[in-house]
Order: C-alpha cells, then sequence, then structure tokens
C-alpha cells in the first residue's frame, strides 16, 4: 500500500512539474509572438535577424502587395531569396527596386550577392563598384566585396573590405564571422578569438554559430 501510494504522489508531483513547464514554455512562446511587430515591413526585418527567410520572404511580400512601389522591400525580399537559392526571382526584386530608383545602391549590392552565388566575380565587382559610386560608405557594399575578395584568395584585400564595413555598421556579424575565419587561416588564433566571440554576441543564433564555438573551443585550447 506504502509503495502504491508513494507511486502515486510521485506521479502527481510529475505532472504538476510539467503542467508548470508547460504554462511557462505557452508564456515564452506567447512573449516571442507578441515581439514581432505588426507592422509587416518591420516583422519581416525582424524575420531576417532571426534567420527565418522564408518568414521575411512573405512579410515584405505583403509589404509590396500593400505598396508595390515600396523600394526597401523589394531588396529586402530579395535577399531573403537569396537566402533560400531562388536567384531568379532575387534578380527580379533586385532589378525593380532600381527600376523605382536607380540610384539605390543597396539594389546593386543585391545583384552583387546573386553574382556572387553565381561565382560570376567581375560582374559582382563591377555592381560592387555601382553602389559605392552612388554611396561609397554602404556598409553592404564593403561586407560583399570582402566577400569576393574572399572567394579570389585576396586575404588583405577581404580584410581591409571587412573592417571597412564594421568601421560604419559595427554590429555587422557577418563581417565579424569573416574575419575570424581570416584570421583563423593567417595563424592569428587573437584576433580571431576577438571577432568569433563578437559573432556570437550579436548572432548567437546563426546557423554558423555552432560552427563558430567549436572553433573557439579549439582556439582557446
Amino acid at each position: 500500500m506504502s509503495g502504491k501510494s508513494i507511486l502515486r504522489g510521485s506521479y502527481k508531483d510529475f505532472i504538476g512539474f510539467c503542467l508548470i513547464h508547460l504554462i511557462a514554455l505557452s508564456g515564452m512562446l506567447s512573449a516571442q509572438t507578441q515581439q514581432l511587430p505588426e507592422d509587416p515591413f518591420q516583422r519581416g526585418l525582424a524575420f531576417l535577424s532571426q534567420f527565418k527567410y522564408a518568414e521575411a520572404k512573405e512579410s515584405f511580400g505583403q509589404v509590396i502587395s500593400q505598396n508595390p512601389t515600396n523600394v526597401e522591400a523589394y531588396y529586402y525580399r530579395g535577399k531573403s531569396l537569396v537566402e533560400l537559392g531562388q536567384l531568379e526571382t532575387a534578380w527580379a526584386d533586385f532589378n525593380k527596386s532600381l527600376e523605382l530608383n536607380p540610384e539605390y545602391a543597396l539594389g546593386y549590392v543585391g545583384r552583387a550577392q546573386v553574382l556572387i552565388k553565381q561565382q560570376d566575380f567581375t560582374q559582382a565587382t563591377e555592381q560592387i563598384t555601382k553602389a559605392q559610386a552612388i554611396d561609397p560608405k554602404n556598409a553592404e557594399a564593403f561586407y560583399q566585396k570582402g566577400v569576393i575578395f574572399g572567394y579570389q584568395k585576396k586575404i588583405n584585400e577581404a580584410i581591409d573590405s571587412f573592417k571597412k564595413c564594421l568601421e560604419v555598421k559595427p554590429d555587422h556579424a557577418f563581417a565579424h564571422y569573416q574575419l575570424g575565419l581570416a584570421y583563423y587561416n593567417m595563424k592569428r588564433p587573437d584576433l580571431a578569438i576577438v571577432h568569433f566571440e563578437k559573432f556570437l554576441h550579436i548572432a548567437p543564433a546563426a546557423p554558423e554559430a555552432e560552427q563558430v564555438r567549436n572553433l573557439l573551443n579549439f582556439l582557446r585550447k
């Protein structure tokens, strides 16, 4: 009898424990949902920051359906599409942004992103040059130029571009990530650690975060 009583009490405690944690989890999920902005453009930016590219694409699509002349929405939807591997549709969005505003520097940066994915670094560099002629201090242009240099094994030039990106936008997570990789390959673990730590501080949920944590564990040994 006493054995049954103990089991019954343990079971009740277990159920209570589960209910408490389910309620807490429900509250956390509800809070996360509430944190998403109602405005579809801001919601799209929030999804991008969370690396939820399909959701970002849908949010910016909403913006475009409501306002077909929103230049930025085309760029950010195109950026989401690049991450989803839908390069032709992304190219069309970047072209549309430039059709609406030929002086929109990010439109050329967007084109460069597609061309980089296609390994066409000559054309990608031309698009970055056009962007920088319009906006010489565009952080994303510096970043994509650094990516091109990285593919071309021009490590010093890549480092210079990523540093310039960070001068304009110190919280550009992937500029820190790329610098970390560059310094890691240059056998400068001290500098690699600095930039990898900054990357994880800014973007702890990034798809590359686990790789960076493993590299940091290795470098700290």
